[in-house]
């Protein structure tokens, strides 16, 4: 049966109502882009292309092979930093522990934190385990050979200096910067000491639900 000319109006103004309905949901539930501005005052950096990894071979606090792969499948933070630091590595680790702790269960289930050891001389995995297990967080730890620690450096940007390990109780020097790695296993920007865990909080989450 053909339709009436009243009919066919309300059918055409039913049809313009839900593409608008539409155009209004696809941008309220489209991610909203991030300020590099206010990020920066929160102390985050992102980079406009991702960054590949190179290929490493470390050992992790459990004592398991630890590499570019285990950067896959989450979000990784990465500190570079090591036990006996007296200062900014025990600040870092609980400032990230905060944050952790700060975040809503779903991102917290998909976040890894990791210190990577610039002291592969004394951060052996034990070591390293029983220094994290003070903060009680589930971070996990990489140490190895000096040389895939460069590598690895090298690729994120990450100054340290080699120290004299001939002398006691001697101190490394590092920068204090906090790496983001997303889950295809890219260095996508970093976190710039000193850490606001509030703001961090707040940012990280939205940073991780991007496409």
């Amino acid at each position: 049966m053909a339709m009436s000319g009243v009919q066919k109006t309300v059918l055409v103004t039913l049809a313009a109502i839900a593409l608008v309905i539409g155009a209004v949901v696809n941008k309220v539930s489209r991610p909203v882009p991030l300020d590099p501005e206010q990020l920066s005052r929160a102390g985050i950096f992102l980079f406009d292309t991702p960054r590949a990894l190179p290929d490493i071979s470390m050992t992790s606090a459990t004592g398991q092979a630890w590499g570019k792969d285990d950067l896959n499948g989450q979000w990784d933070l990465l500190f570079f930093g090591y036990t006996f630091c007296p200062d900014i590595c025990p600040t870092t680790m609980a400032e990230l522990r905060q944050l952790v702790t700060s975040l809503p269960e779903n991102s917290r289930a998909q976040l890894q934190v990791t210190m990577v050891s610039v002291d592969p001389n004394r951060d052996t995995p034990e070591q390293m385990a029983t220094y994290l297990e003070f903060f009680k967080a589930g971070f996990n730890g990489a140490t190895g050979e000096p040389e895939q620690l460069a590598s690895l450096a090298r690729a994120l940007s990450i100054a340290y200096i080699e120290p004299d390990t001939s002398t006691e109780n001697y101190l490394v020097d590092h920068s204090g910067q906090v790496v983001m790695v997303n889950p295809q296993g890219q260095y996508v920007g970093f976190i710039r000491p000193p850490l606001k865990p509030q703001e961090l909080a707040l940012w990280l989450p939205r940073i991780m639900a991007l496409p």
